[in-house]
């Protein structure tokens, strides 16, 4: 999993951070599911994934903020001011479907 964030300056480009792979921590994803309805959301729906991951950046900044410079070492508040939501979303969105399918991973196998 490559997950990416953009740091503009208006509509520039100005640095990339990249990450090869973020594992949560149980107490983020208790932090996270309650900013959501995870009970009634389909992670198969894009959609509705994109809604939750919305939810999470604009509903949840004190979690999603460390979270986010946790996963892209070096970066900073004022870098942060400096991205877009959408991109923040997507890279929620993949670091949440991967952690589910790792848990599933971890369930199904014989150890």
């Amino acid at each position: 999993m490559d997950l990416k964030l953009n740091i503009y300056n208006k509509k520039e480009i100005t640095k990339t951070y990249v990450a090869d792979t973020y594992d949560l921590m149980f107490g983020t994803v208790e932090d996270l599911l309650d900013l959501i309805d995870a009970d009634n959301l389909d992670f198969n729906d894009n959609n509705a994934l994109v809604a939750a991951g919305t939810k999470f950046v604009m509903g949840g900044l004190d979690v999603v903020k460390p979270l986010l410079k946790d996963i892209f070492e070096g970066l900073t508040d004022e870098e942060l001011k400096n991205t877009k939501v959408k991109e923040i979303t997507k890279v929620l969105i993949e670091v949440v479907t991967f952690s589910i399918a790792e848990m599933g991973k971890g369930v199904n196998s014989k150890n």
